[in-house]
């Protein structure tokens, strides 16, 4: 067919692929963005064409040092040493939170085989698509929080129960981790009730993306959530805990042009012989109050 011969036929197959693709030049800057970038990131062409993708979505988790990130930055070893490489990163959305991707780098090279440009194509991770699912069943039920886009109180109690009952009888281990986001009252009083709904999406996508796929985050009471960890002892919560902090305190808000950094106080607590969730639970937020009263953006587990 001659028309597929023409090179138009292949930019508009590029453009139109549900998988995120964006081509960066020799001075690191994107000259390429698609339909499917745009539908993971929330960004339009117009907001990252130009621009240097490792100084906006693709920025390094705070807890990256700049000089490795640059030194293992796949861009740059395909413009040094032409080599394509296929890694797990978390990209920054546009609403502020972090999303877990497969980033794969290949180069694209000139008839002489010198590098041109870098092609980088990325996709959620299969746990996030897990997810999504599980959202829908929840949704149908009638339990998803309509705010912060998690299932409710009611859905996690129940859940609580059921975990509760398999560790007495099969000792099936789990933990709980209280969540409650710093300084809410300060971004009340400065930017306004209605910022409310924003940083509890925010957080809640954060710890979502932090949580493998038979983990679970819900909304427990005002501003706190609650997260569920699957088989995981109460040696184990601490690491846990520290992972969602770090991935919280990576994620921002935008309000009314303006970015903020969020971050929250973490109290955990594991299931142990003759629990109730009342014991359970007032283990964990004797915990979460050990992290507020120390001034937050720190994780506490019951001793």
């Amino acid at each position: 067919m001659p028309e597929l011969s023409h090179p138009e036929i292949f930019r508009l197959v590029l453009e139109n692929l549900q998988t995120g693709v964006y081509l960066v030049d020799r001075e690191r800057k994107i000259v390429f963005w698609n339909d499917g970038a745009q539908r993971i990131t929330g960004y339009l062409p117009q907001d990252v064409v130009g621009r240097l993708p490792r100084e906006h979505f693709l920025a390094p988790n705070g807890n990256t040092r700049a000089t490795d990130s640059q030194a293992s930055d796949p861009v740059n070893l395909v413009f040094r040493d032409g080599k394509a490489s296929v890694a797990e990163v978390s990209i920054l959305h546009k609403e502020g939170y972090r999303i877990p991707v497969v980033l794969r780098t290949v180069p694209i090279r000139d008839s002489h085989g010198a590098v041109i440009v870098a092609a980088e194509s990325f996709d959620i991770n299969l746990s996030a698509h897990r997810r999504t699912r599980r959202h829908a069943s929840i949704a149908e039920g009638g339990h998803l929080d309509a705010v912060a886009c998690v299932p409710g109180k009611g859905f996690m109690e129940a859940q609580i129960s059921e975990k509760l009952a398999r560790f007495a009888q099969r000792r099936a281990h789990f933990a709980v981790l209280l969540i409650e986001p710093d300084q809410m009252d300060h971004f009340v009083k400065t930017l306004g009730k209605g910022v409310v709904p924003t940083i509890l999406r925010v957080i809640a996508h954060a710890v979502e993306n932090s949580l493998r796929p038979e983990d679970l985050v819900g909304r427990w009471s005002g501003n706190q959530f609650i997260a569920l960890l699957e088989g995981c002892k109460e040696t184990e919560v601490q690491n846990v805990g520290e992972r969602i902090r770090r991935m919280i305190g990576d994620s921002e808000f935008e309000w009314w042009g303006d970015a903020f950094s969020v971050a929250a106080a973490l109290g955990g607590a594991g299931a142990r012989d003759g629990d109730t969730e009342e014991l359970l639970l007032s283990r964990a937020q004797r915990s979460l109050a050990e992290s507020v009263a120390a001034g937050g953006n720190r994780v506490t587990v019951a001793a």
